[in-house]
């Protein structure tokens, strides 16, 4: 079996990835829905979530509007991480940071929404994201292309960028010209069989 090109994955999750999802929809119906990820995922593994640079406590009430960032990711390591835990005993340290719904959003149509991941959150849900397709920034592909090892470049052979199929050794060359703004982005390993949890 074929290992998952985990370098491009990171950096590429960790820059963004872009997503629609439904206008004034709750972080949790945006996770369970348009993310699938199960309800046990969510409660017992996403332990710090971001909505727009700030913790989130109450997943039901934290709505997500056009061009929310969202940020994901397990347990952090020392009081930083404790504070920055959802609904942690130490969260009443960060209370003015704290997310706190103030509007009312549209809950017609769809918002396009990024997504980032990190660390464990990345590492098991990552691949199962690009193997669905994500839409990414041009800039942010290239330059992550471009700082890819020879071990990657061994890897992975083809990509799937706005549905072509793209020879891995012909972006290595650079003989693929971005030309937009944002790209769908899918990657595919043969072999590899992932699940979202």
């Amino acid at each position: 079996m074929e290992e998952f090109p985990a370098s491009l994955v990171s950096q590429i999750a960790q820059d963004g990835i872009f997503l629609e999802a439904r206008a004034g929809c709750s972080l949790r119906a945006f996770l369970s829905g348009e993310c699938c990820i199960s309800p046990e995922y969510i409660d017992n593994r996403i332990s710090t979530i971001f909505l727009d640079s700030s913790p989130v406590d109450d997943i039901d009430s934290a709505m997500i509007k056009d061009g929310s960032i969202i940020a994901l990711s397990a347990a952090m390591p020392g009081l930083v991480g404790a504070a920055m835990r959802r609904g942690g005993a130490y969260a009443a340290i960060r209370s003015s940071i704290t997310h706190a719904e103030k509007e009312e959003y549209c809950r017609q149509g769809t918002v396009i929404v990024r997504l980032k991941l990190f660390n464990m959150v990345l590492k098991e849900l990552g691949p199962g994201f690009f193997e669905k397709g994500v839409y990414v920034k041009c800039h942010d592909l290239a330059r992550s292309l471009a700082e890819q090892t020879d071990d990657f470049w061994e890897k992975c052979k083809e990509l799937i960028i706005n549905g072509e199929q793209i020879e891995c050794l012909r972006l290595r060359r650079g003989h693929y010209d971005f030309n937009c703004e944002t790209a769908l982005l899918t990657i595919t390993v043969s072999g590899l069989s992932h699940t979202v949890p």
